[in-house]
């Protein structure tokens, strides 16, 4: 488990560098964590399609004292056409269960919104479950705001 002093380490990988077996097994963990069985070898050909996610960003996050990684975010560009640009989708945020309430969820996210102000992102969108708390409390701290103006709808097939 990470103490709170101690320094967790973000960094961004493509499928093709040494690490992203580590985002692989995280993101089934997560899709395991909402009931789906465990399927690396289909996680990580979902992770590689080059057709549907060429541009994903990957976030990965360990402890600088602990082997291993303990968390990851999946960011998603996403076309802003009246702005003639894009926002982020941050779509995935995981950390693994024993590493929670540790501020790993924080690294991960202001990684992110620091790299998208970097890249002059004009805004982050995302999505949670209403009963996710603790994800809703830390967005929230964050500067996360619910839209004004906006409904989001959504047609289940």
């Amino acid at each position: 488990m990470i103490s709170v002093a101690q320094q967790v380490v973000v960094r961004t990988l493509g499928v093709h560098e040494p690490g992203f077996g580590d985002v692989v097994r995280l993101v089934d963990d997560y899709r395991v964590h909402y009931g789906q069985q465990s399927d690396r070898d289909g996680t990580e050909r979902w992770l590689r399609d080059p057709a549907g996610r060429a541009r994903v960003r990957c976030y990965l996050a360990s402890a600088a004292a602990e082997e291993g990684a303990v968390g990851v975010a999946l960011v998603f560009p996403s076309p802003m056409t009246v702005r003639l640009g894009e926002l982020w989708v941050l779509h995935d945020l995981y950390v693994a269960t024993g590493h929670r309430g540790q501020g790993v969820g924080r690294a991960l996210v202001t990684r992110v919104r620091d790299d998208a102000r970097a890249a002059g992102v004009p805004r982050i969108s995302l999505q949670t479950e209403p009963d996710n708390v603790a994800a809703r409390g830390l967005y929230r701290s964050l500067g996360f705001i619910a839209p004004e103006g906006v409904v989001a709808l959504s047609l289940v097939l």
